[in-house]
């Protein structure tokens, strides 16, 4: 039995793994590392058999739902596994009438959710119509939360005076929009008589108010709510409500102004993110007392460049692009790249398609935060990658080593440069997972006392297979391999 090590989670999921070795990995593979290979898509009836045989249940419901094991493996009287097979193609249809009459909820309830085949339909739609009216509450719900969910079903359902039925159809974009219209203005009609906490109370709830508040409030964060008459929410006491009506995209410029003046900084700060506020309210909230308020301008599509500029030096630049710098004209970039202030420069430098005069530009700026970002850019040559790390050195590594084009001799180099006394493990962990690394390098990577960077490295597809077969203890120990397990 081979029992669970990182590497051997990591060459689990190699694609490259020889089905040689996958006879043997799935035939000795223990519990953890079945639910590892079980998610693989090559395993043939055999090996998905071998995993069966000694897997947890969860992992036994991934091979069948999956396809990996045939329909004549699972146990007809166990509904759990029968239902894991509702998604296939193969089931027969009179699977999906046995489970939906099945005396258990929960299996009607994931019946719903895996939208399984009815009658001779690859379709969700009759299974929905059949299960709306089933006698448990929750499988109701589950019919209301489905992405498929038909608008003349929506509305039968919204019918229902049970709060549990109109928070679920609240929530659901495939809700029709008038439906969600009469939720948001009173919680639909009839008035609901039933919620979950009735369900406890024999005598039922004497006053359904706060729930009704809660369903109406969720259709403010639905994007098919109309948004005429939202602005009835701006006198909510919650300020998670005030804050979803700022995020809408689609109000009156007056319950803009009146959010961006809000006491609450959560909502000003969500009303500064949104590109439908306009300009002067951008304006406005980027000179807020808060900081995340002023943080939350500078995320915004629609910041001016002007105040671009000024923001730059003074917000805390985030790993991603900077929206209004992704959507940057070339001109507006080469603008930006000219500027004295490197916050500024290394903006630009993150944008994902820079032109290459840019990228050869910002290759040779000498300040380190431009060079970190643009680092992983697919526009950087072999030469000038290498001349990064050169000029840089390690602090930039991580960086370097994320770039697909990172040539497999400077991605050996990082992984062997020391900072102290050993690669970092960012670095040894980017380099692990590079498609272009060489087979050396990740014989090195596999010698790390780092876990993460063990199980990368067993999982590229460019480890030679003699270590794979060392990983599995089938073969020998690769040349320049010290730690690599099992002995």
């Amino acid at each position: 039995m081979l029992d669970y090590s990182p590497e051997l989670s990591g060459l689990a999921e190699n694609p490259n793994l020889p089905q040689h070795l996958l006879d043997h990995f799935t035939a000795v593979a223990d519990e953890d590392l079945c639910q590892d290979l079980a998610r693989r898509a090559d395993l043939t009836v055999r090996q998905a058999r071998n995993l069966a045989a000694r897997c947890v249940p969860w992992t036994l419901r991934e091979l069948i739902a999956g396809g990996a094991l045939p329909l004549q493996d699972i146990p007809q009287d166990d509904p759990w596994l029968r239902v894991a097979a509702a998604g296939r193609p193969d089931v027969p249809a009179a699977w999906i009438h046995d489970l939906a009459r099945d005396a258990d909820a929960s299996i009607r309830v994931e019946l719903v959710e895996i939208g399984g085949r009815f009658g001779d339909l690859h379709d969700p739609l009759q299974l929905l119509h059949l299960l709306a009216d089933d006698a448990h509450i929750g499988v109701v719900c589950a019919v209301a939360e489905h992405a498929a969910l038909p608008a003349n079903l929506a509305r039968r359902l919204a019918a229902r005076p049970d709060l549990r039925i109109r928070d679920a159809l609240a929530r659901n974009a495939a809700t029709p929009p008038d439906v969600l219209a009469a939720l948001s203005a009173d919680g639909g009609r009839p008035p609901v008589e039933r919620c979950g906490r009735c369900e406890d109370l024999p005598e039922g709830c004497a006053d359904h108010e706060a729930g009704v508040h809660v369903v109406r409030a969720a259709t403010l964060q639905n994007p098919s709510t109309p948004p005429a008459g939202l602005e009835r929410f701006l006198d909510s006491p919650d300020a998670w409500v005030r804050a979803a009506l700022a995020r809408r995209p689609d109000l009156p410029d007056a319950v803009y102004r009146h959010l961006a003046a809000d006491p609450d900084s959560r909502v000003r700060r969500d009303a500064a993110a949104n590109p439908a506020v306009g300009e002067a309210l951008i304006r406005a909230l980027a000179a807020d007392p808060d900081r995340s308020v002023r943080n939350a301008v500078a995320a915004n599509l629609a910041l001016p460049m002007s105040l671009l500029k000024q923001l730059a030096p003074a917000v805390r630049m985030g790993g991603e692009p900077w929206p209004r710098i992704a959507a940057a004209s070339p001109e507006e970039l080469r603008d930006l790249a000219r500027s004295t202030t490197a916050q500024l420069r290394a903006l630009v430098a993150a944008h994902p398609d820079l032109p290459a005069d840019l990228v050869a530009a910002l290759a040779a700026d000498p300040d380190p935060a431009v060079a970190r970002r643009l680092a992983p850019h697919p526009g950087l040559t072999p030469a000038q990658l290498h001349a990064l790390a050169e000029h840089h050195g390690p602090p930039l590594h991580p960086a370097l080593a994320v770039n697909p084009r990172c040539p497999p001799a400077l991605l050996h180099t990082m992984a062997t440069t020391a900072t102290g006394t050993a690669p970092t493990h960012d670095t040894l962990l980017a380099v692990a997972r590079h498609p272009s690394a060489p087979p050396q390098t990740l014989l090195r990577c596999l010698d790390t006392p780092h876990e993460r960077v063990r199980s990368a490295a067993a999982a590229n597809p460019a480890l030679p297979v003699a270590a794979m077969a060392r990983l599995l203890g089938t073969g020998d120990r690769p040349e320049g391999l010290q730690r690599i397990v099992p002995t």
